[in-house]
């Protein structure tokens, strides 16, 4: 490793889990380690190792452990409110959190600090000393943000005040660009990078599988996925819906599967360890997300050379799907559309290998290293106009 360019700081909520935002982020923070000195900052440590491998060059700082019983912030008995976060609730954000991520932030002693969410946005123009260069990374889409009253009053305390503020998706800047008018920082599209090479092995695609995988919450729409799958359970009695995560609505979902009469061809397959494995042994990849802010999942099933098919929720599918060349793309809520688009794909194989081999090739521009440099253009801009 090489520390010639700026040092980069990533601050996050929680390097911990398994959420999108900790996994881009070591995604990240991994490819740019090899030409500078990175470190990442977490506000929380909820588990003893992070779930997304970080390298040796990537110092891992933690704030708050929430795995010793007897700390304060495992406990959170009488804690002040903190000033910063839209959350009024004590367990996501307090005055100790306030004190600690203060005190980290003023520590930073040169370079770049990326920020990752709304509250740290907030805290990073709040605390960070002048030298620094100040970044906000989005990765929910600008109405999932500012359809929350609080959350929108962060932003815009937030937002005017860094130097640049990164989003996944051209409609997210054209929101954005338009909300805060010349008051906006500059604002830049930088797409999540994938999580490996694309693959050069066409696939068979001929598993009678249809994949999908996230976390089991209500956002990523799982319960009009299965029932889409249902409704054609019966005339494709050999096909399979597998879905890769956990999450809160398990049990909710796994109710919905005994009640529609499929548990013989739906299976919730629990956390993937090695989720290119997964998609590899499929032939389908169907999304149906209310929300997104880009779904990391849906390039990495391009990448694999899987035919996906995704509703155009907001945001992102419609920015990465191009409808009939290398995906079917769903009109938001369209159920009857979702199932016909799903009943071509499991049945027309001619179909799932052109759009498969299509959406392999069109994953190429989220290769690692095309990202990394956009980062860097970034963060070379940032430098060159902090000195002069």
């Amino acid at each position: 490793m090489t520390s010639a360019r700026a040092p980069v700081t990533f601050l996050v909520y929680d390097a911990f889990t398994s959420d999108g935002v900790a996994r881009t982020t070591a995604n990240l923070a991994n490819q740019l380690s090899a030409t500078r000195q990175v470190r990442m900052v977490s506000l929380y440590r909820t588990q003893h190792r992070p779930r997304f491998d970080l390298t040796d060059d990537v110092e891992l700082t933690v704030l708050c452990d929430r795995t010793r019983p007897r700390s304060p912030i495992a406990t959170l008995r009488r804690v002040r409110p903190s000033r910063l976060s839209p959350n009024p609730s004590p367990r996501t954000m307090s005055a100790l959190t306030d004190r600690e991520l203060s005190r980290a932030i003023r520590a930073v002693p040169e370079g770049v600090v990326v920020s990752t969410r709304p509250s740290l946005h907030l805290a990073l123009t709040t605390w960070a000393p002048p030298h620094l260069r100040i970044v906000g990374w989005d990765h929910l889409s600008y109405p999932a943000r500012f359809g929350k009253p609080p959350v929108r009053a962060a932003l815009r305390a937030a937002l005017p005040r860094l130097d640049a503020y990164v989003v996944l998706t051209d409609a997210d800047a054209a929101d954005y660009r338009r909300e805060f008018g010349e008051v906006q920082p500059c604002i830049t599209v930088i797409r999540n990078a994938l999580s490996w090479p694309v693959t050069q092995q066409v696939l068979p695609l001929d598993t009678r599988v249809v994949v999908s995988a996230g976390r089991l919450v209500p956002r990523k729409g799982y319960k009009r996925l299965i029932r889409a799958f249902s409704a054609l359970a019966e005339e494709a009695p050999d096909w399979q819906l597998r879905i890769h995560g956990d999450g809160r609505q398990r049990e909710e979902l796994q109710e919905l599967v005994r009640d529609l009469g499929v548990a013989d061809q739906v299976d919730l397959a629990g956390y993937c360890p090695d989720l290119p494995r997964a998609l590899r042994t499929a032939s389908v990849f169907a999304m149906a997300s209310l929300s997104e802010g880009f779904p990391m999942v849906l390039i990495e099933a391009m990448s694999c050379g899987l035919p996906p098919v995704a509703y155009d929720c907001p945001r992102g599918p419609g920015e990465i799907i191009r409808h009939e060349h290398n995906g079917l793309l769903v009109p938001n809520g369209r159920q009857n559309r979702f199932v016909a688009e799903l009943r071509r794909l499991v049945t027309d194989a001619d179909l799932r290998r052109r759009l498969g081999d299509a959406a392999r090739r069109d994953a190429e521009k989220y290769a690692p290293d095309r990202v990394v440099d956009e980062w860097d253009a970034l963060f070379e801009r940032l430098e060159t106009r902090a000195a002069g």
